[in-house]
């Protein structure tokens, strides 16, 4: 329930890649207008400035697709996840950048947790081209990693991507043993080093990540590197789950591209327990909004 003085909601699902932007019509009507757009991309540490040029430009773009005046329309209080957001001075600086009276700016993570549970007592780990986890008790959530690609972003797809590089490294040096995976990787750069090298010193996160399918069918394989690699990523995710103080029997749920396939290296305690999430991030974003318009109704009695 939203209170009567905000009629829309709007929530938007900000990423490294691309962003989703929705409008939601709230209070007592038959069919709730809702709106979705997509946009660029929007990490706030990153490239803050055009983070902040694609958040006006998919507001823009949502409110042209209502019939609602500028005044009405930048009173509608904004929930808003963003990749990147690392402070509470980053979050208020996007913030003020932005046309409405009432914007929140908060941790992308945070909405991928409330849209995956909903209200349940239970884990999530995200894990695509980044990674991160979280857990949610009695409404509050309390979050591992998300620290990027390169301090953290452990089992993730650019992390699997940028590890079999350094395994094929060290495989054509002799440190490790050889591997179809690692042979097939040291292939694409015609068999020379230096061209990984040069590749790594620019290379972003999706890059690496382009590596990971590869890294996910050869463990499947038998590749001995491949394995190795998708038991480690397994082992932080368990280590991220007990700092989280998950309990035995605690669901966990999985969001990104990655997460499903470490369900075959993860221990029975924590695969078994496994399951789609309930809803997406930008639900979670919505679910804020609402709260977010709540807290400042209750503001200005």
């Amino acid at each position: 329930m939203t209170d009567s003085r905000f009629p829309y909601l709007i929530a938007v699902d900000g990423g490294g890649t691309s962003c989703r932007f929705s409008l939601l019509q709230t209070g007592a009507v038959a069919t709730p207008q809702r709106i979705v757009v997509t946009g660029g991309s929007a990490n706030v540490y990153t490239a803050p400035d055009r983070a902040v040029e694609t958040l006006r430009a998919g507001l823009a773009d949502l409110q042209r697709q209502t019939d609602l005046t500028d005044e009405e329309y930048h009173l509608i209080p904004v929930y808003a996840g963003l990749a990147g957001v690392i402070d509470a001075g980053s979050a208020a600086r996007v913030a003020g950048a932005l046309p409405h009276t009432h914007v929140r700016v908060a941790d992308d993570r945070i909405p991928a947790v409330v849209g995956a549970l909903g209200h349940e007592t239970a884990c999530l780990i995200g894990v695509g081209t980044g990674s991160f986890l979280g857990r949610q008790v009695a409404g509050q959530i309390t979050l591992i990693g998300g620290h990027g690609t390169v301090l953290g972003d452990e089992a993730s797809g650019g992390w699997l991507g940028r590890r079999v590089l350094q395994l094929t490294l060290q495989a054509a040096e002799g440190i490790e043993p050889m591997t179809p995976l690692l042979r097939s990787c040291l292939k694409d750069f015609s068999n020379e080093t230096a061209e990984i090298v040069r590749f790594a010193q620019t290379a972003q996160p999706i890059a690496f990540g382009a590596y990971a399918p590869r890294v996910v069918v050869a463990a499947v394989d038998g590749d001995e590197a491949g394995r190795r690699l998708m038991e480690e990523g397994a082992q932080y995710l368990c280590n991220g789950l007990r700092a989280l103080g998950r309990r035995p029997e605690e669901p966990v749920s999985h969001i990104g591209g990655v997460a499903a396939h470490y369900a075959a290296y993860l221990p029975a305690e924590v695969a078994s327990y496994l399951c789609p999430a309930e809803g997406s991030p930008l639900d979670g974003a919505l679910e804020l909004a609402r709260r977010f318009a709540r807290e400042i109704a209750q503001e200005v009695v």
